[in-house]
């Protein structure tokens, strides 16, 4: 990490948008590492069925999520003074608090409706865990937000190590001392890896901002969620139509179909959805707050394009290349029993990679206060999504459910691009002018993987071509003093 960080300080100017993004960036790159290297043991040691149920319990912890600050952690960045921020943060905080304690009261109740509703009865068992799980994501997500403001990203970039290192040693313990192993050591080791980072976050803030939590009170906690109060009242809405329309589909096939079928689901979008959207976020979280300065100095356009220019860059060869051996990738590192969700992978890629490029951008909404803008887009996306995922389940064919909600979800994230480079006055000539030089690259080096998908047959070698050109592609990317002071 040191010699990494070197690397950083030395490559990238200090402050720079790049910097910031590079430091996140290395925290997650080597938890997701971890998680890629773990996987094929993970694989080996539970079963569809349990990654599944672990797919369930995390949808269903993704949707209250969204609700368990009421969604002020978001306006912890906006406020000029510190002590408004941190009154916002003890806000946050209280409201996590008291959004856990009343999820212990629904789990008590109607665990085993819900559980028997996504055809998975053994969910019921874990659900109880679901109050502790809120308690730690939401916290986190205040905590999150208070280090953005305060540009403490190699602190969250640690926390994401702690995470994944905790999940997956507790993850790959429990699995092993129970045979057959169950989705509870799945939910238990993510939960442990969570309460594990989000503690260590607490006390780093403690430690460090203790003078700007001195501050608190309730009155100015109290001011500070009337002046906000937008977030609640129009925020709240989208952030939850946003999060059930990305757990619409493990619901809904888990409805429909099985445990196993969700599980093939789930591991084939967290191929790309895991590193992607930890890198997304981590554009997100640097980019919010620099998004409201721009917006003030009148560069919103410039920024946006630039970021939006700089996701293509990262995302567009990965997906393009999963969707090219994606079921030869997963049925090799995964065993033959997960190769459908390569499949799965391939049908979904286009709506990835829209999805990694529009996604990190969406601050620009809140910026400009265009909540209800935002609102309305979602009630949109949600209808049109499940509609495609309904007309699979009604014909019993999960591959066209899976097949139709990607197509649909492509079509909804392109508009959604769009609108955001609208709203933010990007020119659509300065949009080809940044796409443009992306496209060429990337088709230079597709061109060898299509080569070597048709002529080679041995999986291995395949693969082993396929990622050393992806280290070439990335090493060209990123190389070269005029491209890293680009960002």
């Amino acid at each position: 990490m040191e010699t990494i960080n070197g690397l950083i300080k030395r490559s990238i100017p200090a402050g720079s948008f790049g910097r910031n993004v590079v430091t996140l960036m290395t925290g997650t790159t080597f938890a997701q590492l971890l998680l890629i290297l773990v996987s094929p043991i993970l694989t080996r040691l539970y079963s569809p069925d349990d990654f599944g149920i672990f797919a369930l319990y995390a949808s269903i912890l993704g949707i209250l999520s969204v609700v368990a600050c009421w969604r002020y952690e978001l306006a912890i960045v906006l406020p000029e003074k510190d002590e408004d921020a941190a009154n916002l943060l003890a806000l946050s905080v209280l409201i996590c608090v008291g959004m856990a304690t009343f999820t212990i009261v629904m789990k008590g109740i109607f665990r085993r409706q819900v559980a028997d509703l996504l055809s998975a009865p053994d969910l019921a068992n874990w659900l109880w865990l679901m109050p502790l799980s809120l308690l730690a994501v939401g916290l986190f997500q205040a905590f999150n937000y208070w280090s953005t403001r305060r540009k403490q990203f190699k602190r969250l970039a640690v926390r994401q190590i702690t995470r994944s290192s905790v999940a997956v040693v507790t993850q790959i313990g429990l699995g092993t001392i129970n045979t057959p192993a169950l989705a509870g050591g799945l939910i238990l080791g993510d939960l442990a890896g969570q309460v594990a980072a989000s503690s260590r976050l607490a006390w780093q803030i403690h430690r460090d901002d203790y003078l700007y939590l001195k501050r608190i009170s309730i009155k100015g906690a109290t001011e500070q969620a009337i002046i906000y109060k937008e977030f609640p009242l129009y925020q709240i809405w989208a952030a939850i139509l946003n999060a059930f329309s990305t757990m619409t589909p493990v619901l809904l096939l888990g409805y429909f179909f099985s445990p196993a079928i969700v599980g093939l689901y789930a591991l084939g979008q967290k191929v790309v959805s895991s590193p992607m959207g930890i890198i997304g976020g981590s554009f997100f979280q640097v980019l919010f707050p620099q998004a409201e300065l721009a917006h003030r100095q009148g560069t919103l356009d410039k920024l946006v394009i630039l970021t939006f220019r700089q996701l293509l860059s990262i995302g567009l060869f990965p997906i393009a290349t999963l969707a090219i051996i994606g079921p030869e990738i997963i049925g090799l590192f995964f065993g033959a029993d997960w190769v459908q969700a390569g499949v799965y992978l391939r049908l979904l890629s286009p709506y990835l990679l829209f999805n990694f490029l529009s996604s990190p951008i969406s601050s620009v909404f809140s910026i400009l206060g265009k909540q209800k803008e935002y609102l309305i887009f979602n009630v949109v996306y949600i209808i049109l999504a499940t509609s495609a995922l309904v007309y699979g389940g009604l014909n019993d064919d999960a591959q066209l459910a899976i097949a139709l909600f990607g197509g649909m979800n492509f079509l909804l994230y392109s508009y959604f691009g769009a609108l955001i480079f609208k709203m933010s006055g990007v020119i659509w000539g300065e949009v080809w002018s940044a796409v443009s030089p992306v496209l060429m690259n990337v088709i230079g080096f597709i061109i060898p993987i299509l080569f070597i998908k048709f002529l080679i047959d041995q999986p291995v070698l395949m693969i082993v071509l396929c990622l050393t050109l992806t280290g070439a592609y990335f090493i060209y990317v990123f190389t070269g003093k005029r491209r890293i002071n680009a960002l």
